[in-house]
């Protein structure tokens, strides 16, 4: 029993440094890649496209690399591997400068690479989640580490920021990304010092088994036996909650994911926000994060995760139309505090509902799925989104564009019933 606890507060530790160092890393790159983008020349379809491009090759990538991924044993070695390559892009970035043909191209290609790579990361990393964490533990623990990687990231993005303008284009970016590159070696690094609790004894049953058993032919498979065994690890044992939460939250995202190049164009064209202003951005919406976790996490202890999910998305499908008066970038970061403070709500009960309804035997499968599902949406959504934006006024996208939301948070309401929801039964103290 000391053992077991002891291998909790090791996986908690680690997970919070992981956390921390990540959002270092991102916030040295990505709070930035927009003006980055305007100053490469970039054009309204070069801003949907920063984000369609990454949901397109995230559905292309998760599935089948989650399918090859769960056929290893020893997947941990492999996902830091994934890890240090996806963090290759911060420093691909920063080189970026230098290249005087197809910035803007180069830059939505390493943008897209380095989303796919790192959905993949995070499929494999919330089933892991799963298991490292107890149920009973996970609101708590996650709130811990958002709340300490949102601060962390709040600091990061206000000196980046501030940085990036006082130094001369390009050198500004480059540094920052190179900083942003080191940071995510300490991630890499922590996220290797993860421990599934049959990790501590697997080299020794390896080492047993080798020594004990007779050595076994090298069998061979034909590609259709390979094929089969291939999608009769897809067969899947959830329940309907599962398929009706990715169903709402295809609808959601989209509605969501719609309104992303509407709110970086104006930034970016519309109110000319500098580096700087788009640091106190990000700030405004890592203060909100940091005020929402705990009271979230305390609601869905109360109330289920279910509800949580529901009344966070509600509210998020408000924020469009406080976007409607935007005559300063002052009021934008007002509005990205509110949006910050909502949004911890929903990616954090978002997450831990996902993992109490899903079968624990197909638990990275039903990640997989979930995460191609979602992104489906957001190939189209930002493109769709700059269309209207183009098409109609700016107040009345916005207002459709919250209309949308609306709808999507009650197709997440449906499927909040009693049965439906698990609440924490059994709560204990961390040890």
């Amino acid at each position: 029993m000391h053992d077991k606890y002891r291998l909790l507060r090791h996986n908690i530790r680690n997970n919070l440094y992981n956390g921390i160092a990540w959002s270092i890393g991102y916030n040295f790159v990505m709070p930035f890649v927009g003006v980055l983008a305007a100053q490469m020349g970039a054009v309204n379809s070069h801003y949907a496209l920063l984000s369609s491009v990454p949901a397109l090759m995230t559905i292309i990538a998760t599935l089948p690399a989650s399918m090859i991924i769960e056929k290893f044993r020893q997947q941990r070695k492999i996902l830091t591997g994934l890890l240090l390559f996806s963090r290759l892009c911060y420093l691909f970035m920063a080189l970026l400068p230098l290249i005087h043909f197809n910035q803007i191209h180069s830059l939505i290609f390493l943008v897209g690479v380095y989303t796919a790579v790192s959905s993949i990361i995070g499929v494999a990393w919330q089933s892991m989640m799963g298991e490292l964490i107890p149920a009973n533990y996970r609101n708590r623990v996650f709130a811990q580490r958002n709340f300490w990687s949102s601060l962390s990231g709040m600091i990061v993005a206000l000196f980046a920021g501030w940085a990036i303008d006082s130094v001369p284009y390009p050198y500004g970016y480059q540094i920052a990304f190179s900083l942003g590159f080191i940071a995510s070696l300490f991630e890499t690094w922590y996220f290797w010092r993860l421990r599934k609790p049959e990790d501590t004894t697997a080299s020794s049953v390896a080492a047993n088994e080798s020594s004990s058993a007779p050595a076994k032919p090298a069998g061979r498979f034909s590609l259709k036996q390979n094929a089969l065994s291939i999608l009769s690890q897809y067969r899947m044992e959830n329940s309907r909650p599962f398929y009706l939460f990715c169903v709402s939250a295809v609808v959601y995202i989209f509605s969501w994911q719609a309104a992303w190049p509407i709110y970086l164009k104006v930034k970016v064209d519309v109110l000319h926000a500098s580096n700087m202003m788009m640091s106190w951005d990000a700030v405004a919406g890592s203060i909100g994060s940091l005020l929402g976790f705990g009271p979230w996490a305390r609601f869905s202890d109360r109330k289920g995760n279910g509800l949580t999910v529901f009344l966070s998305a509600l509210l998020l499908a408000l924020t469009p139309l406080l976007w409607i008066h935007a005559p300063s970038m002052a009021w934008v970061i007002a509005y990205d505090f509110i949006g910050g403070f909502v949004t911890a709500g929903f990616t954090q009960s978002t997450f831990n509902r996902l993992l109490e309804i899903v079968a624990s035997e197909s638990r990275q499968q039903a990640i997989a799925i979930y995460t191609t599902l979602s992104q489906v949406s957001a190939i189209f959504a930002p493109i769709a989104g700059m269309k209207i934006y183009e098409s109609l006024s700016y107040p009345v996208t916005m207002s459709l564009m919250s209309g949308l939301r609306i709808f999507g948070a009650f197709c997440f309401l449906v499927i909040v019933s009693r049965r439906f929801v698990s609440p924490f039964d059994n709560r204990l103290n961390y040890p």
